[in-house]
């Protein structure tokens, strides 16, 4: 008898300790995929190697000013960085040079000052996506999502909401497009990639901007996303060959006006 009751209670016991287990295990796993979910970090160092967009989407996004005028604009991605970003604005102000900086709202989210700076010094801050992921890849919903809380940073650090988007590695399609369209935002890419993220040497940098530089040039660089040290020092060479070439460095609405 004293063996059945002992049977019983470790059967009573076991089965209780199972269901435990079954109602406490999806919720642990719940909450710890939630807190995964809300704690994305920046994607550090960045790769910003380009994709394939379809000539028809191509031809329809601003990617270069007007051949008739001697204008370029700097621009430069994946920022706001501690590290790198007012080394930028100083370099920038010490030449009396404006530029456009496409901002990534984790970045924006964490340092808002520097992009209030940018907006102070003149110069234009557009959206760049939160966490800079393929948009091509993602569904309409997660692009708008991406636009959208990157949108809400910039205006809550600046008082003033971006009208220019610049998709990560220049992936766009037209459902990008239409979502970028509903946050009232143009989609710009570049006419000359300078590779500094692939950190190829400051003359590498310095050579490529200024040997493929013409009327209505859009130059791309970064001031985020990794070490950026070799676009730090290139730049004030890129400014005065360009100046020395006789264009005048303006910010892309800027070109974009003088395009039309």
């Amino acid at each position: 008898m004293k063996k059945m009751i002992m049977t019983t209670l470790l059967l009573i016991v076991g089965l209780g300790a199972w269901a435990s287990y079954i109602i406490t295990y999806p919720n642990s796993a719940h909450r710890a995929s939630a807190q995964a979910a809300a704690t994305t970090p920046t994607p550090t160092p960045i790769k910003d190697e380009t994709k394939p967009i379809p000539p028809a989407v191509k031809a329809s996004v601003f990617s270069q000013g007007s051949d008739a005028v001697n204008e370029i604009a700097l621009t430069f991605d994946d920022g706001p960085s501690a590290a790198y970003t007012a080394q930028v604005l100083d370099i920038l102000q010490k030449y009396g040079i404006k530029a456009t900086f496409f901002c990534i709202g984790q970045q924006v989210q964490e340092t808002p000052d520097l992009v209030n700076q940018e907006l102070r010094n003149g110069n234009v801050v557009g959206n760049h996506t939160w966490s800079h992921p393929d948009l091509t890849t993602l569904s309409a919903q997660d692009i708008y999502t991406q636009l959208h809380m990157t949108s809400d940073a910039i205006k809550s650090a600046t008082g003033t909401a971006p009208v220019l988007f610049r998709p990560p590695y220049g992936a766009i399609n037209d459902t990008v497009k239409q979502q970028a369209n509903m946050l009232h935002m143009t989609p710009v890419l570049w006419s000359i990639d300078t590779e500094d993220w692939q950190m190829p040497g400051v003359d590498a940098i310095v050579n490529t901007a200024l040997n493929n530089a013409g009327n209505g040039s859009i130059i791309l660089m970064h001031d985020g996303g990794g070490d950026r040290s070799q676009t730090i020092a290139a730049l004030p060479r890129i400014i005065t060959g360009l100046q020395q070439r006789g264009f005048k460095l303006v910010t892309v609405p800027e070109l974009m006006a003088d395009a039309n």
